[in-house]
């Protein structure tokens, strides 16, 4: 008989009769593929510190990051670090909650969203394989949609185009 539990992020599997039984525990992480098998911790990190580098040096986006993260940015970019490999490598290691800190940003516009992902997909195609730089664009493109809609959006409502799938706009 095969038996299976799944308790607080660990799954159980294992065979077990009258006689004995055996158990294997499997972590979460073990059971969830990577969003890209070129994706590794390393490349994640360099994609926050370049992605946020950038950010701090936009003509627009710039202010609004360093008004909220002035003193604070090592914090910021490990929490970024936890937040993408959580996407991106299945890790869990990110406990947050993006959205009702995005709605704070009462100085950010919609147009700020395509002006984020612009650098981003930007830093992406400079660091990841060409397959790899697809599957965290698109992570990225769906997370900038869902934190627009949480802002911007009311019901029937479109993303801007810039926030749109890359497979369905633009090669990468």
């Amino acid at each position: 008989m095969i038996e299976k539990a799944e308790t607080g992020g660990v799954a159980m599997t294992g065979t077990g009769d009258r006689d004995g039984a055996q158990l294997r525990v499997v972590s979460a992480q073990m059971r969830r593929a990577p969003a890209h098998a070129d994706i590794d911790a390393e490349k994640i990190d360099r994609l926050v510190e370049e992605f946020y580098g950038r950010i701090r040096r936009h003509a627009r986006l710039g202010p609004i990051f360093e008004t909220r993260l002035a003193g604070r940015w090592p914090e910021h970019l490990a929490i970024m670090k936890r937040f993408w490999s959580s996407v991106l490598l299945k890790t869990g290691s990110y406990k947050g909650q993006p959205v009702p800190v995005h709605q704070k940003l009462s100085e950010v516009v919609s147009e700020d969203f395509e002006l984020w992902l612009g650098e981003f997909r930007e830093v992406c195609r400079e660091i990841f394989s060409p397959g790899a730089a697809r599957a965290v664009i698109e992570a990225g493109e769906r997370i900038a949609q869902s934190l627009w809609f949480a802002r911007f959006g009311f019901a029937g409502s479109e993303p801007p185009p810039g926030l749109t799938q890359t497979r369905e706009k633009e090669p990468v």
